[in-house]
């Protein structure tokens, strides 16, 4: 059984992590030193004078990220490459559960928008009832109405219009989240 450490720092780019040197220290109004009395018979206790404190911020100091993972295994010991050695660690000793517990780990794909227009044609009825009720007397004050009002009064006995006058063109490219455990 070979031992095995496989150790992260901070590279070329700087990966740091911060610590805390001195906690924040909240501010504290200035406290008037009063004596003990009582009042009845019941004491009040006496009450210590107390300076004011300002406000102080928590002290940082940064420094490079460093992530140590130990394993051991007998099958890791036919690799020469310390790169070969981390890819067995990544593929068979649950290497990447571990990275994905301590490194917040995203993965996204590109994917593409696209701007869409098209026509849709749609077949319904105009009722007697929905004539009669918006004054319809002719084909064109039927057009005038439905440019006028939209067609939120018809029924569509199939909502699967044909469409037409399809026009599609790529508007831009974004990252989307890639499930981690997909």
């Amino acid at each position: 059984m070979t031992n095995y450490k496989i150790t992260f720092t901070g590279g070329i780019d700087g990966l740091y992590t911060k610590r805390l040197i001195a906690p924040p220290v909240p501010s504290q109004e200035a406290v008037e030193s009063k004596p003990a009395t009582y009042v009845g018979d019941k004491l009040i206790e006496a009450v210590e004078a107390k300076d004011a404190v300002p406000f102080k911020p928590a002290e940082w100091d940064y420094v490079p990220f460093t992530a140590t993972f130990e394993f051991s295994s007998e099958d890791a010991s036919d690799y020469e490459a310390g790169s070969s050695v981390f890819e067995y660690w990544l593929e068979n000793e649950d290497g990447k559960n571990t990275l994905s517990d301590v490194l917040n780990i995203m993965v996204e794909k590109e994917s593409k928008s696209y701007n869409v227009s098209y026509s849709k044609r749609f077949d319904a009825e105009v009722t007697a009832e929905v004539a009669a009720a918006n004054n319809l007397n002719s084909e064109y004050d039927v057009e005038e109405w439905l440019d006028r009002e939209g067609d939120s009064e018809l029924d569509y006995p199939d909502d699967t219009g044909e469409l037409t006058d399809i026009e599609v063109e790529e508007s831009s490219g974004e990252f989307v989240e890639v499930e981690w455990n997909g």
